[in-house]
């Protein structure tokens, strides 16, 4: 017996072991897979880790088509590869230490140690029932509370009661601007003024709270929300949070595209100053792109139903005129056309360009009262429009192309300095990546629920 239950046991830590192993083995595959070379540019290496953030980006620009394929790797890895010597540019440039690309970057590391700890506080807290929020909002202010003893903050509560933010009064107002008065005592011998928080108020109110009947009570939630943020951000630090590689990784994406935007401003700065006769020029080369609308000219009738909308333009197909039908069909309301007969732009009436044919009948159009039908019965195509009356838009698409010209040279060159080598197996990664991500997509479509 004594045997059978050491097989029993030894085969149960085997089996302990062998999951452990497994797992060990999974996260040394993904760290293997995250640390796979996929280019050279110049000094750098890009990763696996580069093209998740570079993905990622892709599909966050991508939130209004969200369907649209991402490219073919061999695009990808050249997006990259160019991006990344946009991103070399602008560390020689100094841009990377702009507070446009740092402070974006350390805000969202911030909110998202913020989330992972009081997430951690609000798990321990058990059961499902009515009052398990107002448990879980206890708990998250009791730890608040502990981290307040940890590092030593202290809000002075009397002194924050007698700041009337809702007050009109010139010198309470002046107070509230120019207060040195410590209003919270951070760690490290930091401190928060009146006139700090007046400051960090305006980034929530930005028109103040002088005349709002609860401007105490976002006053107070104001405070305890940047005391919130200070206290989780220590312990975040204190516990290498901001460090993991998760955080490292989103840190790494915010950087790389504040860096880029301010790379494109520095190197798209174009001096644009076209003469009228280059915009002449460029006017007559683009000509068709400034034209006026095609107009028509319906002649139509109304019915009272859908019905009989179908069978009178049925009729029309056939060889009937609406003018015709207008006059000797008796379902046809009596009065005046319901469409003006003068010129119309055809867009506002759903015209495509291949319906701009005389005798051409849409599909019968619903008003409140009816249905009508239509049959043009003149067209006008569309004509240039004057220069002077699109000037700005000719402008505009100038700058756009100049700007553009201008990137493509400035990559060009960067190409040419640097050398860049994309590695066996790259092209590989990248489609594997694109399809996990693309059936990771459709899942979570397919599980989210449906509105109608």
């Amino acid at each position: 017996m004594t045997s059978l239950r050491a097989r029993m046991l030894a085969g149960c830590l085997a089996a302990a072991a062998g999951t452990l192993a497994t797992a060990a083995t999974e996260r040394a595959l993904a760290a293997d897979r995250a640390a796979q070379p996929l280019a050279i540019v110049g000094s750098d290496t890009l990763t696996f880790d580069d093209l998740q953030v570079e993905l990622a980006l892709m599909k966050a620009r991508n939130t209004d088509n969200a369907d649209a394929k991402l490219g073919e790797p061999a695009t990808i890895l050249r997006r990259m590869t160019q991006n990344q010597l946009l991103i070399q540019e602008g560390y020689r440039m100094g841009l990377d230490k702009e507070f446009s690309v740092r402070n974006p970057a350390a805000e969202v590391v911030h909110s998202e140690c913020m989330k992972a700890l009081l997430d951690s506080v609000t798990a321990t807290v058990p059961g499902d029932g009515p009052d398990t929020q107002d448990r879980k909002r206890q708990a998250v202010q009791a730890y608040l509370q502990r981290l307040e003893k940890t590092w030593g903050v202290a809000v002075d509560s009397t002194l924050l009661a007698t700041l009337d933010y809702g007050s009109a009064d010139p010198a309470m107002q002046k107070r509230l601007h120019d207060s040195q008065e410590v209003l919270v005592r951070l760690s490290e011998g930091r401190k928060l003024t009146v006139a700090d928080f007046t400051r960090e108020l305006r980034f929530t109110e930005f028109h103040g709270l002088v005349g709002k009947p609860d401007a105490k009570q976002r006053r107070d939630d104001i405070l305890r929300e940047y005391v919130s943020r200070y206290l989780t951000g220590r312990q975040a630090r204190a516990q290498k949070l901001d460090q993991s590689p998760q955080m490292n990784l989103l840190r790494q994406r915010f950087i790389r595209v504040g860096l880029l935007e301010e790379v494109l401003k520095v190197m798209t700065q174009v001096d644009f100053k076209p003469t009228d006769a280059e915009v002449s020029h460029y006017y007559r080369e683009h000509m068709g792109e400034f034209m006026a609308p095609s107009r028509v000219k319906l002649f139509s009738l109304k019915v009272a139903n859908e019905q009989v909308a179908g069978e009178l333009r049925a009729k029309a197909l056939k060889g009937a005129s609406v003018r015709w039908l207008a006059s000797n069909d008796k379902r046809v309301a009596s009065g005046p056309a319901p469409f003006p007969e003068s010129w119309l732009p055809s867009e506002q009436v759903g015209l495509k360009a291949t319906d701009l044919k005389v005798g051409t009948v849409p599909e019968p159009y619903q008003v409140p009262d009816g249905w009508v039908v239509a049959q043009i019965v003149e067209v006008e195509a569309g004509q240039p429009l004057p220069l002077d009356q699109c000037r700005d838009r000719i402008l505009a698409m100038m700058k756009r192309d100049a700007t553009r010209d201008e990137m493509v040279g400035a990559l060009a060159k960067l190409e040419e300095l640097t050398p860049v080598v994309v590695l066996p197996g790259a092209e590989a990664a990248v489609a594997k990546a694109v399809a996990d991500l693309e059936a990771g997509t459709a899942a979570a479509k397919a599980a989210a629920p449906q509105t109608h």
